[in-house]
């Protein structure tokens, strides 16, 4: 029994020396190195321009895109302060008569179907006078 015993226990130690071995053999089926470098490939230099000197950099006078010499223009004439004063003070003074009540509601409501008529049209007018 005492056999058995020691037997049993010194089965494993004999099992892990024994099957070492073939584990690792079996590990050499591959090679590590399969003849491909593992270094980095060499730089191309693709184009024959120098580094860019060193100091502060200046517009260059080129002769083509971009340039920013030309003064940029409005496609149409804008609306001026004086005019947009004007346009606010009537419509102030347009609110003020309707709740004053000097201006019955109809002619206030024509007023302002007038200014919406001209706000919905307005662009299209303009385009065709740009365009003759």
């Amino acid at each position: 029994m005492e056999r058995l015993r020691r037997w049993a226990e010194t089965l494993p130690l004999i099992l892990c020396v024994g099957g070492l071995p073939m584990l690792l053999a079996g590990c050499n089926s591959f090679a590590l190195d399969d003849g491909i470098p593992n270094t980095a490939p060499t730089s191309t230099v693709v184009s024959n321009q120098s580094t860019a000197p060193s100091g502060p950099l200046v517009r260059r006078q080129t002769g083509s895109y971009p340039t920013f010499d030309g003064s940029l223009t409005a496609a149409n004439t804008q609306i001026g302060d004086e005019d947009a004063a004007g346009t606010e003070a009537q419509l102030t003074a347009l609110s003020q008569a309707r709740a004053n009540g000097s201006v019955s509601d109809a002619e206030y409501q024509r007023r302002v179907a007038e200014l919406r008529s001209l706000a919905a049209n307005h662009g299209q007018d303009a385009e065709t006078a740009i365009a003759n």
